[in-house]
């Protein structure tokens, strides 16, 4: 059943607010900005698994139990590649236009952490000292 015209304008509103609102969770249920695995990626890491399976045929040639073993990493690192999207490197991630922080030191991550939670909170619910 489609939505009358004031569901449908109601939506578009909903869709505009959690944009302004949100844009990384926005662009995280966009149906049109979906992640895919390239085929390139896929292909590489089919080749790392093939390339295992053959060292795993010559460590059953060869009695070479630490060759097996070898082999196995080889297979399980080309599967991750291939199924594994990769982390964006360019830019801020957080698409909410703030500047990285500076890198934590070893005793500060607990710390640090409820930091960003907590200013991401406050930025979500609007009363941000910051402004």
């Amino acid at each position: 059943m489609p939505l009358s015209e004031h569901e449908q304008k109601m939506l578009e509103e909903m869709e505009r607010q959690l944009f302004a609102d949100d844009p990384r969770l926005a662009r995280a249920f966009s149906s049109g900005r979906a992640q895919r695995r390239s085929g390139r990626r896929i292909a590489v890491g089919l080749a790392g698994v093939v390339v295992g399976l053959v060292v795993l045929v010559l460590a059953v040639a060869l009695p070479a139990v630490w060759l097996g073993v070898l082999a196995f990493l080889i297979m399980l690192a080309g599967a991750v590649y291939a199924v594994t999207t990769p982390a964006r490197r360019g830019g801020d991630e957080s698409g909410d236009g703030a500047t990285p922080a500076s890198p934590p030191s070893p005793g500060d991550r607990n710390g640090r952490f409820m930091n960003r939670m907590e200013q991401r909170w406050e930025k979500r619910s609007g009363d941000d000292p910051r402004r």
